[in-house]
């Protein structure tokens, strides 16, 4: 999915978007203002949940869209019908965007999170552990908040080289349950320039293609496994299906989102 920020002293922008796509801030800059139903939201420790919206083909409510690159075209997400019940479709033919709810939640209180989805294929080839192979037809980020000032040097020069190119801060850590076409189940993924954007596979290959696929996953356990510390608040959580890299048309459905207590 290339879903990163190439921030090297002369490079331009580049192909990891889910490194600005889950900042804490709203969205730098003019001409991002989201329309007032956009921001109407349950409560501030709740996902906005699709099923509630109406399925007419507009950005569920709660939700924002977001794209760091102009030059790639956009993943098009947009409330559909599924057999009466209304459901978030993402497609991407070439490009990466991603959409995202805003929240303040603690996960020591709601530590579980469950969502499902539904994928129509996967990109051949497409591995998370491959920057120029990163496409993925579904994924579920998670943004956590934290003192930024404690971390190794090295993460906060690339959170501020992030900052100075994109206008975004960058959450102090980003997990993302992926969808992967390659490799195995479990498998934890860094991200190459930080230590503080990891994956985690939750499915992977081709089994399942086409049908509703579940998942429930305990937030606290999983960050405590893979960060090796205590999760900090819940700041947000996107979605993201992208087809920047390998150019394979995408598309997937998103059910409701949901983080509950113990």
């Amino acid at each position: 999915m290339n879903t990163a920020i190439e921030t090297l002293a002369g490079t331009c922008l580049a192909r990891r978007r889910a490194l600005a796509w889950l900042g804490a801030l709203p969205l730098a800059g003019g001409g991002c203002a989201l329309p007032p139903e956009v921001l109407e939201r349950p409560a501030p420790d709740e996902v906005a949940r699709f099923s509630t919206a109406v399925a007419d083909g507009r950005l569920p409510p709660g939700w924002e869209e977001y794209r760091v690159r102009r030059d790639i075209p956009p993943s098009r997400y947009f409330t559909a019908d599924d057999e009466g019940r209304t459901v978030l479709r993402a497609e991407s033919l070439r490009g990466s965007s991603a959409l995202r709810c805003p929240v303040e939640a603690d996960p020591l209180l709601r530590p579980w999170i469950e969502w499902s989805w539904r994928a129509e294929s996967v990109p051949l080839g497409a591995r998370a552990d491959e920057l120029e192979l990163d496409d993925s037809p579904a994924r579920v980020l998670l943004a956590f908040d934290g003192d930024i000032a404690a971390l190794p040097l090295r993460d906060r020069l690339f959170f501020e080289q992030v900052e100075l190119f994109t206008g975004q801060r960058l959450p102090y850590a980003t997990l993302m349950y992926v969808w992967d076409a390659t490799l195995a189940l479990d498998r934890v993924v860094p991200y190459s320039r930080s230590g503080r954007i990891r994956s985690l596979v939750v499915r992977s290959g081709a089994e399942g293609l086409g049908a509703w696929q579940s998942h429930r996953r305990h937030i606290v356990e999983d960050f405590q496994r893979i960060f090796g510390e205590a999760p900090g608040r819940l700041v947000s959580v996107a979605v993201l299906t992208d087809a920047d890299d390998l150019k394979q048309p995408m598309r997937a459905d998103y059910g409701d989102i949901q983080l509950l207590g113990a």
